[in-house]
């Protein structure tokens, strides 16, 4: 079977994986609770030997782009903090708002990679959602980031993100979003799925934006050991 996969041309073998696991077979890695059990919640949300160094690339990325403690950041996707645990104790006390549809995964996170102390200090909030129900925080951000999201979701999905984000803002926001990049459009899987890689044209995404009220810009290479690219989508209401 491996031999004869090498030798379909690449396209082909991306739509004859999509039709097969669109069919249930085979089933791809598990998720929810059974998935956080046994890949343990660092290796559920990355490669176990890379989640301290992601963490980090994504804390300085965004300081990069200008984010300050007084900014308020939206971690889409916040998982169990492997970039939180950073922008916790960056951000002034409030200003961290974690979304995140597994609330186990961040209850591990707070337990095991999140000093008890800086989050009692820095009283972040979190929301546990797979709707982007974004009216759930007390604030409105001025900085987002979702790493390792649009990679896993439908088109409509993302859709629904970028909009119900965009319809919660009160102020000046800047959303950076990684995103598996193809060259031409490209079959994805019929339904949004954490361990499941989808792809787009940066074209593609730059239409998400922009149909939702964003002004998108692409950003391209930002470090991601994935060879995940970057967009930045902004408002000014």
């Amino acid at each position: 079977m491996y031999k004869l996969a090498r030798v379909i041309p690449p396209r082909l073998r991306r739509r004859l994986e999509v039709f097969l696991i669109d069919h249930g077979w085979p089933p791809p890695r598990a998720t929810g609770a059974v998935g956080i059990e046994r890949y343990g919640h660092r290796g559920y949300v990355d490669t176990a030997g890379l989640y301290d160094e992601m963490g980090l690339q994504q804390f300085e990325f965004m300081v990069q782009q200008g984010l300050r403690p007084d900014d308020v950041l939206c971690d889409v996707g916040c998982g169990s903090l492997r970039g939180g645990c950073r922008f916790i104790g960056y951000l002034h006390s409030g200003h961290y708002l974690g979304l995140e549809g597994e609330s186990e995964l961040v209850e591990r996170g707070i337990r095991y990679e999140l000093d008890d102390a800086i989050y009692r200090a820095s009283r972040p909030e979190f929301v546990i959602s797979y709707e982007f129900e974004f009216n759930g925080f007390s604030r409105s951000p001025t900085f987002a980031l979702a790493v390792s999201v649009f990679s896993h979701l439908t088109e409509g999905d993302i859709r629904l993100c970028l909009a119900n984000l965009a319809d919660q803002l009160t102020g000046p926001c800047q959303f950076f979003a990684s995103f598996f990049e193809s060259d031409r459009p490209t079959p994805n899987f019929r339904n949004s799925h954490s361990q499941l890689g989808f792809y787009y044209t940066r074209q593609q995404m730059a239409r998400f934006g922009s149909e939702t009220g964003w002004t998108p810009m692409y950003v391209g290479e930002w470090g991601s050991p994935a060879n995940q690219q970057m967009m930045k989508f902004s408002i000014d209401p």
